[in-house]
C-alpha cells in the first residue's frame, strides 16, 4: 500500500510535541519529525502511514492545535508523487558505523555565486555594495564597507 503524507503547522515547539503525541496515540502513524519553519516560532509535523490513519491522526492534532490557539495550517497528500515523499521525508539507509573511525572525505565546495555583470570580473567579497574594491568581507559589520556612510545618496 502506498504511503501518504501528512503535515500539520502549529506554534510554538511544545505545542508541537504535544500534537504528535496525541496523533500517535490517535492512530498507526509514523513520525518523521519536527521542523521548524521560518518566523514566529512555526514547527512543522510530519507523519506517513496509509491515508485513513494518517487522514485520522491530522485531524486529530489539528483540533487539539485549534483549541490551544496554536493552529496554523494542516493538510494530508493522499498518494504523493514520486519524489515527493523522498524529498520531505528524509530515510536513514545507511549502516551503524563500526567503532574504527574513517578517513575524511574531501569537501567539495561550489563556486560562489556572482551576478551576470559581474561574472569575468574580479571576486566580490562585499554583499551589501558589490564593488570589488571594497574590503568588507560577507558576515563582517556595515560600518566596514567602503560605501557605508553614501547610503541612499545618489
Amino acid at each position: 500500500m502506498k504511503q501518504s503524507l501528512g503535515l500539520l503547522e502549529v506554534s510554538g515547539l511544545a505545542l508541537a510535541i504535544n500534537c504528535a503525541d496525541v496523533m500517535a496515540k490517535a492512530a498507526s502513524i509514523t513520525l518523521v519529525g519536527l521542523e521548524k519553519t521560518n518566523g514566529s516560532g512555526w514547527t512543522v509535523i510530519k507523519i506517513t502511514g496509509d491515508v485513513a490513519s494518517v487522514q485520522a491522526a491530522i485531524i486529530t492534532g489539528a483540533s487539539f492545535a485549534d483549541q490551544q490557539a496554536g493552529l496554523v495550517a494542516h493538510k494530508v497528500i493522499a498518494r504523493p508523487g514520486e519524489g515527493i515523499l523522498s524529498c520531505s521525508v528524509e530515510t536513514s539507509s545507511a549502516p551503524i558505523p563500526d567503532a574504527a573511525p574513517e578517513e575524511p572525505q574531501e569537501e567539495i565546495l561550489a563556486e560562489p555565486f556572482l551576478p551576470e555583470s559581474a561574472q569575468g570580473t574580479e571576486l566580490i567579497s562585499c554583499n551589501l555594495c558589490l564593488d570589488p574594491q571594497c574590503k568588507r568581507q560577507k558576515g563582517e559589520p556595515r560600518s566596514f564597507c567602503l560605501h557605508s556612510g553614501k547610503r541612499g545618496e545618489a
